[in-house]
């Protein structure tokens, strides 16, 4: 759906299909989807989708970087899910596997038998190798990310290697659109405006008739509450809290 098509499908809502002779001015409308679009960008988990960039490790040798170590990342960037530095295999007791962790490294005897009695002298060689090699586990980059500003600041270690980043992303305005959520938050959002502007003012039509522009209000202001909790439900915390 493009965003023609969405004011005109706002306008037959306002309208009831041409049943009423009201509806807002075109720039009211795009007023209100520009301000609604950047709240359910945000809010709506279905607006957004996971992306992945690499970040060439030459990028450490500009100007930039050596200043304040900060990343631009482009406008559709909302969040950012984990940075990674990129490393390759590792050589743990000739078996060449990048999986370095500490299981696999008390597992490799399974393969590679000590070939020693003295398995007290074996585990202190071994605890001894994994505090030296423990360095090259580290791969994730703590960082701060400004959803205004779009830039990615490096917090913790220098990273050596080319960058992984995990984020997340603003789905294509047309996808956009076209959700049914979306839909009707904004023709909800403009029926709620335009019985702002029009009960501004009491005033009769001919005929003596009325129209009641509270009853407006109070449907779409309903409305927007049921679309609110629904996508409040929706998007569940994935963390929790533990107290002992």
């Amino acid at each position: 759906m493009t965003r023609q098509e969405l004011i005109d499908y706002i306008n037959n809502f306002l309208s009831a299909s041409c049943s009423l002779p009201y509806t807002l001015p075109e720039d009211e409308i795009n007023r209100i989807i520009d301000v609604e679009t950047k709240w359910l960008y945000r809010e709506y988990r279905d607006t957004q989708e996971k992306r992945y960039y690499i970040l060439d490790k030459k990028f450490y040798q500009t100007p930039q970087w050596k200043e304040n170590r900060v990343i631009n990342m482009p406008d559709c960037v909302q969040g950012i899910v984990q940075i990674r530095e990129l490393t390759g295999g590792s050589r743990i007791f000739g078996l060449n596997d990048p999986d370095l962790r500490f299981d696999r490294l008390m597992a490799s005897d399974l393969y590679l038998t000590p070939l020693s009695s003295d398995q007290v002298t074996y585990r202190t060689v071994q605890w001894s190798f994994w505090d030296l090699a423990k360095a090259y586990n580290l791969i994730d980059i703590r960082h701060s990310f400004n959803i205004n500003t779009h830039q990615i600041t490096i917090l913790g270690r220098q990273p050596v290697e080319s960058l992984w980043i995990c984020t997340i992303n603003k789905i294509p305005l047309e996808q956009f659109y076209d959700d049914p959520i979306v839909m009707e938050w904004m023709a909800n959002k403009c029926l709620l405006s335009l019985a702002r502007i029009l009960g501004t003012f009491n005033y009769t039509l001919l005929g003596g008739i009325t129209i009641s522009f509270d009853s407006w209000k109070t449907m779409a202001e309903a409305r927007i509450k049921e679309l609110n909790d629904k996508i409040i439900g929706d998007s569940p915390a994935d963390w929790f809290l533990s107290f002992s």
